[in-house]
């Protein structure tokens, strides 16, 4: 009879380790949740900012008058003339 409470006893003991195994277990999946919950919020968070920053620049932006486009546009094609010419005389 004392072999059966003493294996009895045992057994309990065993499946209560068992048992607190488990809920450590659930407990650290909702904390590893949690925290990967609270990075997606901040990266969401901090994107809209970055986001919300950028159209306000570009909306904000002053506009370029027609002549200033045509000015630029103009010193664009004569640097590329003058990259062009540097090669070619570049290469004899």
């Amino acid at each position: 009879m004392k072999t059966t409470n003493y294996l009895l006893v045992l057994l309990f003991l065993l499946l209560g380790t068992q048992a607190d195994a488990q809920i450590f277990k659930k407990l650290s999946k909702r904390a590893e949740r949690a925290a990967e919950r609270t990075v997606e919020w901040r990266v969401d968070r901090e994107a809209s900012k970055t986001t919300d920053r950028v159209l306000d620049s570009v909306i904000d932006a002053p506009k370029k008058s027609k002549e200033q486009r045509k000015k630029d546009r103009k010193a664009r094609k004569e640097k590329v003339v003058i990259e062009e010419t540097d090669s070619i005389s570049g290469s004899y």
